[in-house]
C-alpha cells in the first residue's frame, strides 16, 4: 500500500514573552483524513481562537482552505505563548503547505494579525519584536503596515503590509511598490508644560525643593495641607526635566508598546512620563503582573515622575512592593513558569497630608484628630520607604500677597530656562561618571560604594555628614542619600567639590519629626 507523506511548510515568526521578542517557528503539516484544525504549542485561548479567523481571511482573500487534517505546531512548544500576532504566520505557513503560495524569498520573519476579510492589523509589542530582529539571520521581515514607525525609529528594515495578499506577493519575491509615509524625527522641542514653575507663588522652600529633586532625580515627599500646592508641585516637575534620549525613549516605548499599539504622536513625543496614580491601584497594577505578565506603572514612568497621591491611602503592600526597584531599577516578575525583568528606573513622588484632616502642620490648635489618630495616619507609610525619600518637602498656605498675584496672571513662562538649567546639572553629572569611569548616571540613581571620591567629599566633610547622621540615627542608606543630595546642590553651584554648607542644607530636607501635635 502506498503511504501518503504529508505537505509541511513552516515560517518564522516574533511573539512578546513580558518585554522581550522571541522567535518563533510556525510548522503547517496537512495530512489525509477528515476535515479537521488544530494549534498545538502551548498557546493561550487567542491563538485558538486564530483558527476560525486564519480560516474567513484565506477563504475571503480568493485561496482555498484545505478540506483535510490540518496540524499548526508553534515551537517552542514548552514556552507559554499568547496574543493575536501569529494569525499572519500560520495563514502563510497553511498557504505554503498546500502549494497555493511559492516562496521565492528565504529567511522571512512575518507577524501580525488577521481580520476575518484579509486585512493586517498591528499588534502590541512591535518594539522589542523589532529590537530582537538584530541577532536574527533574515532577509525579510513582514509586519504590519502601521508598525513601520517603530522601524523608522529602530532604523530595521521591513516590508509593511496591509492585507493578506500584499504579504503573499512579498513572500513571492514581489516588492511592495505601496508608499508609505516616513515618520517624522524625534521632536525637538517638548510641548509649553501643562503647569508652569511660575505658576508656583509664596512657596520658596518648595521651589527649592522641586529644582534640587530635577537636577538630581531625586525622590521627593510633599506633606502639606488641602490646597497647598502638593499636586500643583507635582506637575512642574515634569516641565522641567529635559526631554528623553534616543535611547531612553526606545527603552520606554518598549513598555508602551507591549501594552497597546503605538500612535504616531506617542512615538515622536521626547516628554517624559508623569504617572498620577490612584490609591486603589492594586499591587500588579503598581509593579507589573497578570496572566501574561505586562508592565505596571513603575515601568511606565520610566525615566520620568511616578506621581503618588494621598500617600497613606495606598495599600501597605503597595506601598512595600515599591522598596526593592527604588534600589535596583528592575522588577522581576514571574508568571507561567518564566521570570520577566521589567525596568522600574523613575522618580518617586509623594503626596500626603500631615494627618487625617490635615490640619495639624499649621494650626494644631484646629485640628480635630488626637495623637493616636494621627500616629495610625502616617504609619501607614513605612519607615523602609520614607528612608528613600531624599527630600523632604512641607508645604504651607501662602499669604495673603501672593494669593493676590496668582489671580493677576502676569508672570512670564519659566519652565524651560529651568529646563535648560537642569539639563547642564545632568550634563555635569554625566561627565564627572565618565571620568570615574562607570555609566553615566544622574545622583540620585547612583549605586556607588565610593561616593566619598566619587563625588569630591574631603575628610571633614566626611566626618561631618557621619556625625549629623549619628546624631539623626539614620541609616546608611539615609547617609548616602544625604551625600547624594549634596553632590547635587554643589552641581547647581556649580561646585566642583562638596563643601560642609552643601550638607547642611541637604540636611535641611531629611525627614524630621513633623505633624506632631503639641
Amino acid at each position: 500500500m502506498t503511504q501518503i507523506s504529508p505537505k509541511n511548510a513552516r515560517v518564522k515568526t516574533l511573539y512578546l514573552q513580558g518585554l522581550e521578542g522571541m522567535v518563533a517557528e510556525v510548522e503547517a503539516s496537512i495530512f489525509p483524513g477528515l476535515p479537521s484544525f488544530e494549534v498545538v504549542g502551548l498557546g493561550d485561548s487567542s491563538i485558538r481562537e486564530a483558527k476560525e479567523r486564519v480560516r474567513a481571511s484565506i477563504r475571503s482573500c480568493g485561496f482555498t482552505f484545505p478540506n483535510q487534517r490540518l496540524l499548526v505546531n508553534i515551537s517552542p512548544a514548552y514556552l507559554h505563548k499568547s496574543g493575536s500576532s501569529f494569525d499572519l504566520a500560520i495563514a502563510m505557513a497553511i498557504l505554503l503547505a498546500t502549494g497555493q503560495v511559492k516562496q521565492q524569498v528565504n529567511d522571512v520573519v512575518i507577524y501580525g494579525e488577521l481580520s476575518l476579510t484579509g486585512e493586517v492589523r498591528a499588534v502590541p509589542g512591535s518594539v522589542s519584536r523589532l529590537l530582537c530582529l538584530e541577532n536574527e539571520n533574515t532577509n525579510t521581515c513582514i509586519v504590519p503596515r502601521k508598525d513601520m514607525d517603530e522601524a523608522y525609529l529602530l532604523g530595521v528594515k521591513v516590508e509593511g503590509v496591509e492585507t493578506l495578499v500584499e504579504a503573499i506577493s512579498v513572500m513571492s519575491g514581489i516588492s511592495n511598490e505601496n508608499e508609505i509615509d516616513p515618520l517624522y524625527p524625534l521632536d525637538e522641542d517638548l510641548p509649553d508644560p501643562s503647569v508652569d514653575i511660575s505658576t508656583l507663588r509664596g512657596q520658596p522652600a518648595a521651589l527649592r525643593a522641586i529644582t534640587l529633586a530635577a537636577s538630581g532625580f531625586h525622590n521627593m515627599l510633599l506633606v502639606g495641607s488641602p490646597g497647598t500646592g502638593k499636586s500643583l508641585s507635582a506637575r512642574i516637575l515634569q516641565g522641567i526635566l529635559p526631554p528623553l534620549t534616543i535611547e531612553e525613549k526606545i527603552e520606554l516605548l518598549r513598555v508602551e508598546s507591549a501594552l497597546s499599539v503605538l500612535s504616531k504622536e506617542s512615538i515622536v513625543s521626547r516628554e517624559r512620563p508623569f504617572r498620577y496614580v490612584h490609591h486603589t491601584c492594586t499591587p500588579s497594577a503598581m509593579v507589573g503582573g497578570g496572566r501574561n505578565a505586562v508592565p505596571g506603572e513603575i515601568s511606565r514612568a520610566l525615566n520620568g515622575i511616578l506621581f503618588l497621591d494621598e500617600l497613606p491611602e495606598f495599600s501597605p503592600k503597595v506601598l512595600d512592593l515599591l522598596r526593592v526597584p527604588i534600589e535596583t531599577g528592575e522588577m522581576k516578575v514571574s508568571r507561567n513558569n518564566c521570570t520577566n525583568v521589567f525596568p522600574a528606573r523613575f522618580m518617586l513622588i509623594g503626596a500626603m497630608n500631615p494627618c487625617r484632616c490635615g490640619k495639624c502642620l499649621e494650626s494644631p490648635s484646629e485640628c480635630t484628630c488626637s495623637p493616636s489618630m494621627i500616629t495610625s495616619y502616617q504609619g501607614k507609610v513605612s519607615g523602609a520607604l520614607l528612608d528613600r525619600m531624599d527630600i523632604y518637602c512641607p508645604l504651607n498656605h501662602i499669604s495673603e500677597d501672593s494669593l493676590l498675584e496668582t489671580m493677576k496672571g502676569d508672570y512670564s513662562p519659566k519652565s524651560p530656562v529651568w529646563r535648560k538649567r537642569v539639563e547642564e546639572v545632568w550634563e555635569r553629572q554625566y561627565e564627572r561618571c565618565k571620568q570615574a569611569g562607570i555609566a553615566p548616571v544622574r545622583n540620585g540613581e547612583c549605586r556607588e560604594n565610593n561616593l566619598g571620591e566619587l563625588f569630591r567629599l574631603g575628610q571633614k566633610e566626611m566626618e561631618y555628614a557621619a556625625m549629623v547622621a549619628h546624631q539623626m540615627q539614620l541609616s546608611v542608606r539615609g547617609l548616602q542619600r544625604m551625600v547624594r543630595l549634596s553632590r547635587t546642590i554643589a552641581d547647581m553651584d556649580d561646585e566642583r567639590d562638596v563643601k560642609t554648607e552643601h550638607i547642611v542644607e541637604a540636611v535641611s530636607f531629611r525627614l524630621p519629626n513633623w505633624g506632631e501635635k503639641k
